[in-house]
């Protein structure tokens, strides 16, 4: 019996370590997002939430653009639900409305938490010179 007590110990131990907020500052990352795979946008929702849960105070911006827009479309989307809660901690995702010209389509067919912004690429450098960490998300 005090092996087991000892084991559940060590088990609530370590999953209370690996839940450790790691930095309480207010970190603001922009992501750029142009891979249209699902694979590629689970594995970065995952990081999404990972950051979050080591800095929950960061601020976090999406720029989608190209194929990566695709991760914020209305149809048929399996990760809806996870970007809604995103969305509803804080983290803004938005679409560039030059690529929705190239590609013929309109804001209508995106989740109503999708921001939109005349181009990707100047909002990553206005971002940059206030100051915001830069990171390329996907492949």
């Amino acid at each position: 019996m005090k092996i087991i007590l000892t084991f559940i110990s060590v088990l609530i131990l370590t999953n209370t370590i690996q839940a450790q907020i790691v930095s309480e500052a207010e970190h603001k990352i922009i992501f750029q997002l142009t891979d249209g795979d699902a694979g590629v946008h689970q594995k970065f929702i995952r990081q999404l939430h990972n950051i979050l849960s080591a800095a929950p105070k960061a601020k976090i911006e999406v720029v989608t653009h190209g194929m990566g827009i695709d991760l914020l479309k209305l149809e048929q989307n399996t990760f809806e639900e996870e970007l809604i809660g995103l969305s509803n901690k804080g983290i803004v995702f938005v679409i560039c409305e030059n690529t929705l010209k190239q590609r013929g389509m309109n804001k209508s067919q995106f989740l109503s938490l999708s921001g939109f912004v005349p181009s990707a690429i100047l909002e990553l450098v206005q971002k940059q010179e206030q100051g915001w960490i830069y990171i390329k998300a996907g492949g």
